[in-house]
């Protein structure tokens, strides 16, 4: 290398070394998580450079000044002659390792290095608890309530993660938040650092996030996980490969109330009289997003946000809720119910009672393809008394679609639900399109599969 070939250089083109420099440095004097956000926005290039251009030179001795001219030298590139020309003539080396050691030692990059390290080990822990093979394709409420169906320990443990929460432990805020991160990366980096950087006060995605005008970007998420065609490749991945955090997660949400329960350790954190302003903010804009995405997409009633206002004493919480309630639109229609199988059926005898009705589907199937014996087989276990509550056909008909899935049952279910509503019905106001002999052979049929149940349950049974 020529130093004064490259010292012609630097003089022959002294402005562009010279804003080479002044950003640089600029860039430099800036708060961790600023640079961070820049490099993610693609707004720190003299920085992105140096960073790319010293790993390629780097080696446990130092910077290989003669091995970066030549790049310079073969690329022609600028931004490489500036490097050069500030590692060797202003003392560039020295003010870099200054400039980290400084960086290093401030709150706010300790803060984010641990966040770092603290997600590389969720990171790691999570997909050793996933199950490497894909069984199924299918994802939906039933498959999440055959999970915890077959998991109580692992919902136990998650239960008591965000209990302790109301402690003080952060575990579970930031699990869901590496979560989060999780679908912010199928937008790339960009969408990852914003979501970091939204935390800082003191930068315009901190702003936009809880001071703007825009919905709710968090809002936005939630809804996208509860979409039910979940069309976020991360989560879906992350469900398909059994993650239980997420089952249970998503268990929580949909038939555990979590987001009101989330919303009551918010206010106990977050809303305090005694809460910082820039909690308060994130604590509001978070109980906004789980009112809308709740009401939008997780079928919750206004009437049950209604009720946790009444527990909770005057004050920021009430008042978010009251305020977010008022510009949601609330949900009209049928509220669908998703039991398992074993979850309808009479506690004591549900082994006995699955088995049976596998053994009717099975020789119904060599006789006829039709979905009728589906309802023959409810109307003989509500006349029998053989279920633990009371159910609709529908209901009956998607667990049992879940439980065997080898009989590919027909998803469609309205005329057997007319036929069974016909074959249950003590008189002979039913649907038309269920002839009189077709309510005859269905009576006898659930008559029939009843006295069969029974004598199974009670051996005694006459």
């Amino acid at each position: 290398m020529s130093e004064e070939v490259l010292l012609d250089w630097k003089e022959s083109h002294a402005d562009v070394y010279f804003k080479f420099k002044q950003d640089l440095e600029e860039q430099l004097l800036k708060p961790y998580h600023q640079n961070i956000l820049d490099l993610g926005d693609g707004n720190a290039e003299p920085l992105q450079s140096v960073i790319v251009n010293l790993a390629a030179v780097s080696s446990k001795e130092g910077f290989d000044i003669d091995k970066l001219y030549a790049k310079a030298v073969e690329s022609g590139d600028a931004s490489v002659y500036c490097l050069c020309c500030y590692l060797l003539f202003d003392n560039g080396e020295g003010r870099l390792a200054d400039t980290i050691a400084d960086k290093v030692e401030k709150p706010d990059a300790q803060e984010i290095l641990d966040a770092v390290q603290e997600y590389k080990r969720f990171y790691k822990q999570n997909r050793k608890q996933e199950v490497s093979k894909i069984t199924a394709d299918e994802l939906n409420i039933l498959t999440l309530r055959r999970w915890h169906y077959d998991h109580p320990e692992e919902y136990k443990e998650f239960t008591n993660t965000f209990q302790k929460a109301y402690d003080g432990d952060m575990t579970f805020i930031q699990t869901n938040f590496f979560f989060l991160m999780e679908m912010f990366s199928t937008k790339g980096v960009k969408g990852m650092m914003k979501i970091v950087a939204s935390l800082f006060p003191g930068n315009k995605h901190y702003q936009q996030s809880l001071m703007g005008s825009d919905e709710n970007p968090l809002k936005g998420r939630l809804s996208e996980m509860l979409d039910s065609s979940l069309n976020n490749k991360a989560i879906r991945e992350r469900l398909l490969h059994k993650n239980p955090y997420l089952f249970s997660l998503y268990y929580w949400i949909i038939f555990d109330n979590g987001f009101l329960h989330a919303a009551d350790l918010i206010s106990q954190t977050f809303l305090k009289p005694e809460s910082p302003y820039w909690e308060k903010l994130i604590g509001r804009r978070c109980v906004e997003a789980l009112i809308g995405a709740s009401i939008d997409k997780a079928r919750y009633s206004k009437a049950q946000w209604k009720e946790v206002t009444q527990k909770l004493k005057k004050g920021e919480a009430r008042q978010v809720i009251d305020v977010a309630l008022l510009e949601v639109q609330g949900r009209r229609g049928r509220k669908s119910t998703y039991v398992l199988l074993e979850e309808m059926l009479s506690t004591e005898h549900v082994s006995i009672l699955t088995d049976e009705i596998q053994k009717l589907l099975q020789d119904w199937k060599q006789l006829e393809d039709t979905d009728s014996i589906l309802a023959y087989i409810f109307a003989a276990l509500v006349k029998g008394n053989l279920l633990c509550g009371e159910y609709n056909y529908r209901t009956f008909h998607a667990a049992v679609q879940e439980k065997f899935p080898d009989f590919h049952i027909n998803k469609g279910y309205d005329w057997a639900e007319a036929l069974c509503n016909a074959v249950l019905s003590d008189d002979l106001n039913y649907n038309i399109n269920i002839s009189e002999d077709q309510v005859k052979r269905g009576r006898r049929y659930a008559t029939d599969i009843k006295l069969r149940l029974l004598s199974l349950v009670n051996p005694n049974f006459v």
